[in-house]
This record gives C-alpha cells, structure tokens and sequence, in this order.
C-alpha cells in the first residue's frame, strides 16, 4: 500500500498562497513520475499488466468451476490465490500508479480507509495462498503417509489465512485520514500514527508477514520436495537398471517390456505400457518389439527430463515470488526509516527527488507477480491446459480433458491378432479393447488383467480408499477397460498427485 506524506510541505511553503488561489502538487515540487515521457510508458506496462492478469486468473476460476475434475482439495488454494490477484488488478493495479503520478487522492474519504484495507488484504491473501500451496505439496509429496487435507480442511485453512489478513490490516482502517492543505490543490490520502515509532514498527512486520514469512516457508518446502524428487527418480533409475539385468539373463518371456516409468510411492502416478507376446511367437514378433537397451535408456531419459521439469517449476516458484516482491518491501522499508527523504534525493539546484519513481518501479516489478502466478500454479499443470484449452477453443482439436488422470489407470496395449500387432493407445475417454480371438491364449488375458488388477488397483486404493465399484471393475477378467466407468469414480478424488502434474 503507498500513501503519500506531508513532509515536503512546510508552513514556509503555503504562507504565500492565498485562500482562493492553490496549484498542483507535482507542479510545486516536480519529480521524474509526473514526467508524460516517463509515466505514459509505466501506464502502458501496467495496462498490460493489468490486461493479462484479468485474463489468467479468471480463466483459472472459470476454467475450474466448469470442471468438476478440477475441482480439489489443491486446487481450492489455487482458486484463493486467483481470486486475491483479480482484488489486486481492479484496486492496486489502477489506483496506486493514479495517486503516485498525480500526488493526489480523488476517490473520497471513505474510500481512502476501504481501498487501503482491500488492497492490503487482497496482497496477504495473495503471499499466504502461495505459502499455503507450498505446504499442501510438501505434505502431498514428502510425507505421503500423513491423512490427506479434507476439503473441510482447506476450507478452514482459507479462513484463517482470510482472517488474518484483516487483522494484519486494521491499522489501516484505524489511521488512514483525508488531508489537504493551505495553498495545495486537492487532498491526500495518507497515514497519522500516534507516534513515528509505532508506523516503523507496523511497516516492519508488514515485511516479516507479507514476504519474509511465505518466502521461508515456500524454501524450505520446494527445497525439501525437490531434495525428495531427486531422490525418488535415482532410485527408480537403479530399478530401471535392475530391471534390465533381469530381463537380460531371463531365457523365456511371456510378458516382455512391463515398463514402470513411474512407480507409485504412496500418491504418485503409475503409468503403465505392457506390450504382452505369445511365448510360443517371440521369433514372430521380435523385429515389432524395441531392444531391452533402447527402451531402458528411453524410460532413464524420461525420468531425468520430469527432474529436470519439476527442478526449474520448483525453483521459478520460488525466485520469481522473491524477486517481484523483495525490492518494493525493502524500499517501502527505506522510506520509512528515512526521516531527512535524503536516500532517493539527488542533490542539486531542484534537488530532485526520485522516490515516486522509484517506489513506482518496485511496485510495478511486484504487480508482475500476478501474471506469473496463472502460469506456474495452473498453466503448467497439464490437465488444467488441456481443460482450458477445451473450454475456450472447443472447435479446436485438443486433447482429451481427462488425459493425466486416464494416464494413471491405462495401458497401451500391443497384442499379437492373426500373426500382427494392434496398437491400441489410451485416447482420453475411448474404450481400450483386448481383441479375443481363439488364436489368444487364455493367460495372455489373464497377464493382461494381472498387470491391472496388481497395479493400478494398489494406485486407486491409495489414493481414493479402494472404491468397491472401481475395484470390482479392474479386478474383473472382462474383454475391455471402460475409461469413461473408470473416469467417473476418480471424478471423486481430493487430490490430483501425479509427481508430473506437480504444480
């Protein structure tokens, strides 16, 4: 919140003006912000600013309330966080720049105590949200045995975080006031605490809570879930490895290349690709089925790509939090710690003072903060882009809106059928269909079934309790997995946990 002080008016000041005659304040004591050739360029940054971040974050809420699947336990962060970032366009986004630029407040009396209490709130709903994001996936990925957040839970946890936020901004209610001065045209929305001491006091914890505080916690839990990422991925590399070793001193195969390219530990996802052979047909089939070597160096390069992913999303999180809002709380800081207004003064025959501009730049840098955030907490999440693509280009080709959670229950099945193979790829909601004929052998459909019922029943029991229907489903030795049966009882899932959707 930027509020605009009476220091640079003295009494010597005004003694020359008379009753019916004012003049501007930035005309009286001209600054680089009034300057047309400076301001018009910041106007048009915020106006973008302003544009994409009306867009990001709307598209976030519309997207998700349309959308059941969308609609989790995580997600209901995400949803504060865009609701926070739409308060901060429509107040902060405008009415800062106005009054930094102008020197001016033109919004009345009531409004200068509602408007500084809004946009302060509307700005620790927004840091807290993303504190609050950080510790939801540190429990989701680091401690995968804790009982999952309910969504009574987060509905609880967003009240707190409501709450606080206007207890932090009271004083704001309590001191903001209406001034205006001799000689001065206009008035002036600005601060009259009982004593200096106790306004330093206020800036300083401000800092600590608004920044300080959620970038520790956001840190330390991308650190540690980073830390437990890497981990994860070295030791399914040596199984990837282990693996091969096996395969490669195996002399019969009935069920070549069960891949695992991730491997459920607790909440993640399992995503399977069998490729099932007729034992007695292996010499048959041998030139469609790719080398044990190639394809264990294929699921290594994978794995070290999703590392490589989650590595830059985790650390962009938290740098990019840290460098749009750190300069405006340090210079907010200085301000108010600089009793003589010396530090952002050049001196000179005018003594130009250029800390409008300057708290004008920091806090244009901060407000960027709420175009990444779309970006990182939901457009880099792969079922939120293939959602939002649907919703918004529905004439447009696009892949299936379900696509990362079928990706966690089908595989991609290759059979031998007349001496040939048939692909059959999981395409979002289509019927994955093992073909029966007499040539298949009755325990190439029992392996297939196997590798459903072992694997992707461990998946959904853990993550949604082993649903009865689900479970009577997969166990079952029918001829064909129904993707939009299986689809409708994950509808039901509070946490979407797939380590590649990680954000």
């Amino acid at each position: 919140m930027t509020t605009y002080t009476d220091n640079n008016i003295s009494l010597v000041d005004i003694s020359n003006y008379g009753d019916n005659k004012c003049e501007v304040y930035y005309q009286m004591y001209p600054d680089p912000s009034s300057n047309p050739y400076i301001f018009i360029p910041f106007a048009i940054f915020y106006m973008i600013i302003f544009t994409l971040g009306i867009i990001g974050n709307v598209s976030i809420i519309y997207v998700t309330v349309r959308h059941k699947v969308l609609q989790s336990v995580q997600n209901m962060f995400i949803l504060n966080l865009a609701a926070s970032d739409i308060i901060v366009c429509l107040l902060s986004l405008p009415i800062t720049p106005v009054t930094n630029v102008f020197k001016n407040w033109y919004f009345g009396e009531v409004l200068c105590r509602l408007i500084a209490l809004i946009q302060g709130v509307s700005i620790y709903i927004c840091t807290f949200s993303l504190g609050a994001i950080a510790v939801d996936r540190y429990i989701l990925v680091v401690k995968p045995h804790s009982k999952a957040l309910s969504r009574k839970g987060a509905l609880v946890v967003t009240g707190i975080l409501w709450t606080l936020s206007l207890i932090f901004n009271i004083p704001y209610v309590l001191f903001m006031y209406i001034q205006s001065y001799d000689g001065v045209c206009g008035v002036f929305c600005t601060e009259k605490w009982p004593n200096p001491e106790s306004r330093r006091a206020y800036t300083l914890m401000v800092m600590v809570a608004q920044f300080v505080f959620p970038f520790s916690v956001m840190a330390f839990c991308y650190a540690t879930i980073f830390s437990k990422l890497k981990s994860r991925a070295k030791l399914r590399i040596r199984k990837i490895d282990e693996r091969f070793v096996a395969l490669g001193r195996s002399s019969n195969y009935s069920n070549i290349g069960e891949h695992l390219a991730m491997e459920a530990d607790n909440k993640a996802c399992v995503v399977l690709s069998t490729t099932l052979t007729v034992t007695n047909n292996i010499e048959i089939n041998k030139g469609n089925i790719p080398t044990l070597a190639l394809q264990k160096e294929k699921d290594k390069q994978r794995l070290l790509n999703q590392t490589r992913r989650n590595t830059i999303i985790l650390v962009s999180m938290v740098v990019i939090f840290g460098l749009t809002w750190l300069p405006h709380n340090v210079v907010s800081l200085v301000l108010e710690y600089d009793e003589d207004q010396t530090i952002f003064k050049i001196d000179g025959d005018d003594d130009l003072d250029l800390s409008y501009l300057v708290n004008l730049f920091t806090h244009s840098i901060a407000m960027t903060n709420i175009v990444f955030n779309p970006v990182l907490y939901a457009w880099l999440n792969p079922q939120f882009r293939d959602l939002c693509i649907q919703t918004f280009y529905k004439n447009r080709k696009s892949k299936s809106a379900t696509k990362s959670l079928s990706k966690c229950i089908t595989s991609e099945t290759k059979i031998n059928h007349n001496d040939s193979f048939i692909p059959l790829k999981d395409e979002g909601k289509k019927i994955i269909q093992s073909y029966q004929t007499p040539k298949i052998l009755e325990q190439q459909q029992n392996n297939l079934s196997d590798v459903v019922s072992d694997n992707t029943k461990k998946f959904i029991k853990k993550i949604n309790n082993g649903s009865a229907e689900t479970m009577k489903m997969l166990s079952s030795n029918s001829s064909f997995i129904d993707c939009d049966a299986i689809e409708s009882q994950f509808n039901s899932i509070e946490q979407s946990s797939c380590e590649d959707v990680i954000v």
